[in-house]
């Protein structure tokens, strides 16, 4: 099963080939998406097309925060901040849900998000 990153979600919106290819060939019962995802493509959104962008998001499991993913996030978040390679908490809260979770983070962003223990990423 998947977590699919903001950026993919946004170069799928823009029907970027390959992008739609590869969610395409994908279980849609298997495609998650994290609700800070969904925060971040509707920060960009006109108010009068949230609704369209809803209903697009109505395709993928949406995974809430909740207290596993936020014991992960310190967890990850603490060990980071010792060696220095801090992320965005954004990032860390994706990561967190695909680590609590078990989830395969499907992201553009492999060098960013390989600095996180245990991450599997497609």
């Amino acid at each position: 099963m998947y977590l699919i990153d903001s950026d993919f979600l946004i170069d799928f919106l823009k029907n970027k080939k390959e992008t739609v290819s590869l969610i395409s060939s994908l279980n849609s019962g298997e495609l998650h998406v994290s609700i800070v995802s969904v925060g971040e493509i509707l920060e960009g959104v006109p108010q009068k097309e949230i609704k369209k962008y809803l209903k697009f998001f109505s395709n993928f499991i949406i995974i809430n925060i909740d207290i596993p993913i936020i014991i992960k996030f310190a967890e990850i978040r603490r060990e980071l901040r010792k060696k220095g390679k801090l992320l965005d908490n954004f990032d860390l809260l994706i990561a967190s849900t695909c680590l609590s979770r078990n989830l395969k983070l499907i992201t553009g962003n492999k060098k960013h998000f390989n600095r996180i223990n245990g991450l599997k990423i497609a």
